[in-house]
């Protein structure tokens, strides 16, 4: 079932829920910008809010129905296609300096990066 159609049915559910759920939905390899989902639930948060909702998640499994390891924060980016988080991986880059953990996610998931590190969101971006 679609994620539009999933979060309508509840009519208790937050807005951070319904951020969380179509985020859920958000296929691998696909990514979904912060605008975006706040269209998506009617605008009932600003893009920014959307943000914080993200970063709100916490990572303890035990800690709520939503959290880090459940919900694939790392398919969200910004409207420019860039990544917004600044989590650093174990990965090294060219340069020696860690890689950020989002673009690491991503790419497992067949993401690519253009040489700006952006992402292509004529080829990448969720469209249901």
């Amino acid at each position: 079932m679609p994620a539009s159609k999933r979060t309508t049915k509840s009519k208790a559910a937050s807005p951070f829920e319904l951020v969380y759920e179509i985020v859920m939905a958000i296929p691998r390899g696909k990514v979904s910008t912060y605008g975006d989902i706040s269209r998506r639930i009617n605008k009932r948060l600003s893009a920014a809010a959307v943000g914080w909702a993200m970063n709100a998640l916490g990572s303890d499994k035990n800690a709520g129905k939503y959290n880090s390891d459940n919900v694939p924060w790392h398919r969200v980016i910004n409207s420019k296609g860039k990544l917004s988080t600044h989590h650093e991986s174990a990965q090294l880059g060219d340069d020696g300096r860690p890689v950020r953990l989002q673009r690491v996610l991503l790419e497992k998931e067949g993401v690519r990066f253009n040489a700006d590190e952006s992402v292509d969101l004529s080829i990448f971006l969720w469209k249901e």
